[in-house]
């Protein structure tokens, strides 16, 4: 399907402004004709691409450029949507042939978002950032109210992929400015996908009250106009947004209106999504008769299209409204033959989602031992997303800057090149003018020191930089605590001293931490960790470290004290956490902690034998005892009652197994 956007590349030639391109740039009835196609695309995409074709078959020399150019980035989006890499690489490789020093302003920006759309849409972000950069540059002085919308509509889309919703709105806020200027066929289009856009944004962020207004708005529009052909993926948005702020009744009404209308249009596949959105609806209502009814017509359909994937999805939701019925093993087991095609696919977000319904289901069932079970899978499934989040949010910082230093060093040399050029003609001059040729040479020594006190320059604030980074490095961005490298650090400087001093690492976790994020929002969610982590503070000494260990844990490394001062610590840590609710936005949130305590070296084993991180795993598992015992208490391993050979299989993995063989002594402090 077409979708507008555009690219940029580097220009060192002077390009002619808005006010240079004049009117013989483009021709009018061949744009109203491409808006035509556009429209053309939302009925009768077939028709439209072959209108589309046609046309650029007749265009000439004659042809004005920006209207050829606009052309061919739809032919390049053509076989882009098409996953056609041959014709794909081809188109691009034609317009960026238009490249040059005549070519007019306008039509260069939409060049270059057609490349930052290729790279979005490949998934190539690094390289798109760069672009976007570059775009945003030029956009200042781009006049046409078309370009300024796509551009703007395209880079929104791009902070959004990445969560940065702020730029994300602003520059949807600029495209929605640009259409101020249009009163064309297109101009509702622009703004009813604006509007969804935006209201994506609102949603990823659960501001589910914002995202209404804003697609119920867009409704009205739409519907006054009488434009029926855009409500589908209105009704989609709309449907999700609403099941979001569980207004259960709307959802249904809205879905069952996308369905008939979706029926109406003939689209059997958007028929689909609409029933697996409305079987959704019904089992969040817990109303199983009727989930199971919507859902075995909607596989009936997917199956007919031999649409895999919606099968899947649907056995799913079939097998938990089976679980919701009372047919519990049956439907467990039709759950986990769908679950099996997510775990081939190996999508981790996905999998981590479908184990909270497996918790559901098992909590229905009253299996509360599978239900334990199912949530550790789970936490520790979540725990592995958000370290592999972090890295490749790490990596993805490192090859964005060393892509944008690779562009300033060509940049650079293109430069110096330049120059040395010019001082070949210059000798060639100053054979015959002696003064000349010293003056040269006295401005090429100038150029030269000034270029030795920049590069010192440079050094040192590359040097200021990479303090800063490895300060940078050892804090975790949110609370500012210390994250698991310092706790790594300090660890290999411990484990390299002559002398290892004794320590306790206590490890806690927030309790029911993702029901903070669900009612309350993610920022809700923020606020807690960065309220704990202040209370949690002012239990640690300046000798002592408090680390956040991932997600909602938090570790701290103690000073070697008494039992009885560890218990001490442990119950006002407790008190401290539970005493007060954290007030977020007027809405009081109560909150409190569970953990697990041990030494280090743990019952005089030596630490080659038990190291820091297999202690660490122990009171891990401390932790998780604290949990299954009902939260809120801290379960403190006190030593072993047998050798360390006889305990040491069950301390790898089964803490519990090694207390009820009474090989472990432990004691629990309660909140």
């Amino acid at each position: 399907m077409l979708h507008a956007s555009e690219q940029q590349p580097a220009h060192s030639k002077p390009l002619l402004s808005e006010q240079q391109a004049t009117e013989q740039q483009t021709d009018e009835a061949l744009e109203q004709q491409l808006d035509a196609i556009l429209a053309l695309q939302l009925t009768d995409p077939s028709t439209a691409n072959n209108q589309l074709a046609a046309m650029l078959a007749a265009m000439n020399e004659h042809t004005p450029i920006e209207t050829k150019v606009r052309a061919l980035t739809y032919q390049l989006f053509n076989a882009l949507y098409a996953n056609d890499l041959a014709a794909t690489e081809a188109s691009l490789a034609l317009l960026q042939q238009f490249k040059g020093p005549e070519l007019p302003l306008s039509a260069l920006v939409e060049i270059k978002a057609a490349e930052l759309e290729v790279d979005v849409f490949q998934n190539r972000l690094n390289q798109a950032y760069l672009k976007a950069e570059q775009i945003q540059n030029l956009m200042a002085d781009i006049s046409n109210p078309r370009i300024r919308y796509w551009v703007n509509a395209l880079l929104a889309r791009l902070f959004r992929i990445d969560s940065q919703y702020d730029k994300a709105l602003q520059h949807y806020d600029l495209a929605l400015d640009a259409l101020f200027d249009t009163s064309d066929s297109r101009t509702l289009i622009r703004r009813a996908y604006l509007s969804q856009q935006s209201a994506l944004v609102h949603a990823e962020q659960k501001n589910w009250l914002a995202a209404r207004q804003v697609l119920e708005s867009t409704y009205a529009e739409i519907t006054h106009h009488k434009r029926h052909e855009l409500l589908p993926d209105l009704y989609l948005t709309l449907g999700y947004v609403l099941a979001g702020q569980e207004d259960f009744p709307a959802a249904i009404e809205i879905n069952q209106r996308g369905l008939a209308l979706a029926r109406e249009q003939k689209q059997q596949s958007l028929a689909i999504t609409f029933m697996n959105n409305l079987g959704s609806v019904y089992i969040q209502q817990e109303n199983s008769a009727a989930a199971n009814a919507i859902l075995q017509q909607a596989l009936v359909e997917a199956e007919q299209l031999k649409d895999e994937e919606n099968i899947q999805l649907i056995n799913f939701n079939l097998g938990y409204a089976q679980v919701l019925a009372g047919n519990h093993q049956a439907g467990l087991q039709q759950m986990q033959q769908a679950f099996a095609y997510y775990q081939q696919r190996n999508y981790k977000a996905e999998i981590e989602d479908l184990l909270g319904w497996f918790a559901k289901a098992y909590k229905v069932m009253g299996d509360y031992n599978m239900l334990a079970t199912t949530l550790e899978q789970q936490m520790q499934l979540r725990e592995e997303m958000v370290n592999a989040e972090r890295d490749k949010n790490t990596r993805d910082l490192q090859a964005r800057y060393d892509l944008k230093s690779q562009s300033q060093q060509i940049t650079i040399l293109q430069q110096q090149n330049a120059l040395q050029e010019e001082l070949i003609k210059n000798k060639k001059l100053q054979q015959t003018i002696t003064l000349l040729f010293v003056v040269l040479i006295l401005i090429a020594a100038l150029l030269l020191i000034n270029l030795y006190r920049k590069v010192r320059k440079t050094n040192q604030r590359l040097k200021e930089v990479n303090k800063q980074l490895e300060f940078q490095s050892l804090r975790d961005p949110l609370t500012g605590l210390l994250n698991r490298r310092a706790m790594q650090e300090k660890m290999a400087k411990r484990h390299a001293s002559a002398d290892a001093t004794p320590c306790g690492l206590l490890i806690l976790d927030i309790d029911f931490f993702k029901q903070i994020n669900d009612n309350y929002g993610h920022a809700a969610g923020d606020a807690v960790l960065i309220e704990i982590s202040r209370r949690l503070s002012q239990f640690v000494t300046e000798t002592e470290m408090l680390i956040r260990w991932g997600g909602e844990e938090f570790l701290m490394v103690l000073n070697s004290q008494t039992a009885a001062k560890i218990d001490q610590l442990s119950q006002r840590l407790l008190t401290a956490i539970s005493e007060l609710t954290i007030n977020y936005e007027g809405r009081e949130i109560a909150v409190t902690i569970s953990g697990g305590f041990i030494h280090l070296p743990f019952a005089e084993v030596a630490e080659h034998q038990l190291n820091w991180e297999k202690v660490l795993q122990i009171a891990d598992m401390a932790l998780y005892l604290s949990k299954v015992n009902g939260r809120n208490q801290i379960t403190l391993i006190d030593g072993l009652s047998v050798p360390f050979a006889i305990a040491e299989p069950h301390l790898q993995s089964d803490l519990n197994g090694a207390i009820r063989e009474n090989q472990v002594r432990y004691h629990i402090i309660t909140g």
